[in-house]
């Protein structure tokens, strides 16, 4: 598991040092910085299976990642142990403009597995990426890389890889949830976003019953309302886009629309059978797809939840924390780091595992665990971290942060 997080000079994130539990909760106002700190931990984690240039590219290349107004490097660091084995990855970026405006950047990205170390590097030039250490080696697209896995030269990597290469940020769309959906794949897998839920959901009904059990089971108690979860056939639109072209001529892309049949997710209530899924509460499908997300293969071990709390009433909050904490024990390699804004799912987290965000006069984040306020240990038999956290706030995170700069 990550244990520690450093970022500097990462979007807002310009010097922020953290220690992670095994499920902790980032709360702060808006814009403070909570979802970057899940990026940057979603950035180190894929780095270790995929090229810097694969996941750092077109609007989320480094150029904007890069907080603004320095010309310092970025830099992303994270260590943790694993099995006992004490490991860390590290980004190191540096950009810069030309007199035309055009970006560009160089990257190095370092691993370290026990006493093992590798170190890359990337160079990218406009949209087009140069390996130095592959001279002679003809250019590619940065976008195309997200296809080609790493190549680790030394076989301890892999077992990194395999610890953090499987993470996940989810962000889930009520729209993309309910919407029903087509796969070619054998075993179907949820996307980001949600999509493919139904899909997922009925092949592990036929596959994999006991975990659709699992699913379904926390479900119902977290919504009290549900009866059963369910998917029946359905027509689904699928775009299908080819590229053309003629020798000499400049390639084109064409695309066609096909109606293949796919399954809709369909959920049983108290009182209200046969209820489509775009018809159900939102929160009701938000909690079916996260659940999806930690049951069902390929498992993450490392799983990062943007609004956790989304569209809840607080007994489902606590259900669902409790869900979550249940997993956490089947799973002992299992990691989760989620935002939320709300004051009664903090009520179910020890104060050390919240983490909270602030903003600096600059527009960078402070963040400090809720534990770490100067009057805690007075209250913390009193008062639970929800309380504790409406009552306190965040100014006292900026005002900490604040306080050393000034005497630099």
């Amino acid at each position: 598991m990550i244990q520690e997080v450093s970022f500097t000079n990462f979007k807002s994130l310009r010097r922020v040092d953290a220690h992670l539990g095994r499920f902790m909760v980032i709360v702060g106002p808006n814009g403070s910085g909570k979802t970057s700190i899940l990026d940057g931990l979603y950035y180190l984690a894929q780095v270790t299976r995929w090229p810097l240039a694969g996941i750092m590219n077109d609007v989320f290349a480094p150029p904007n990642l890069k907080s603004r107004d320095t010309s310092a490097p970025m830099k992303l660091v994270a260590r943790g142990s694993f099995h006992d084995v004490n490991a860390e990855v590290g980004i190191v970026v540096e950009c810069k403009d030309d007199a035309n405006g055009n970006a560009s950047w160089s990257g190095t990205v370092a691993r370290r597995w026990g006493d093992a170390v590798e170190e890359t590097s990337e160079t990218e030039k406009g949209s087009r990426i140069i390996t130095p250490n592959e001279p002679g080696s003809k250019p590619q697209r940065a976008l195309g890389r997200k296809n080609v896995l790493r190549a680790n030269s030394l076989p301890e990597m892999n077992e990194l890889a395999r610890e953090l290469g499987s993470a996940r940020k989810l962000r889930l769309d009520i729209e993309t949830l309910a919407a029903p959906s087509y796969s070619e794949e054998e075993t179907p897998r949820l996307g980001t976003d949600g999509s493919g839920l139904a899909s997922v959901l009925a092949d592990a009904a036929a596959r994999t019953p006991e975990a659709f059990q699992s699913i379904q089971e926390a479900a119902r108690r977290v919504i009290p309302t549900l009866v059963r979860i369910r998917t029946r056939r359905a027509k689904v639109q699928r775009q299908e886009r080819r590229q053309f072209g003629i020798e000499g001529d400049k390639a084109f892309r064409h695309s066609e629309y096909h109606l293949d049949w796919g399954q809709q997710l369909v959920l049983d209530f108290k009182g209200a059978p046969d209820v489509p899924a775009p018809l159900a509460s939102e929160g009701t499908l938000l909690v079916i797809g996260l659940l999806t997300a930690l049951w069902m293969e390929p498992k993450p071990r490392l799983l990062l939840l943007d609004d956790i709390d989304k569209a809840l009433h607080p007994r489902a909050q606590e259900e669902l924390i409790a869900q979550i904490r249940r997993i956490l024990e089947m799973a002992p390699e299992l990691q989760v780091i989620a935002t939320s804004h709300s004051p009664y799912l903090l009520d179910h987290f020890d104060a050390q595992d919240v983490l909270l965000t602030a903003l600096l006069p600059d527009g960078s984040t402070a963040c400090a665990p809720l534990a770490d306020h100067p009057d805690f240990d007075r209250w913390k038999n009193t008062t639970r971290p929800g309380e504790f956290w409406s009552f306190v706030g965040e100014d006292w995170v900026a005002q900490r942060a604040a306080a050393p700069q000034a005497h630099e």
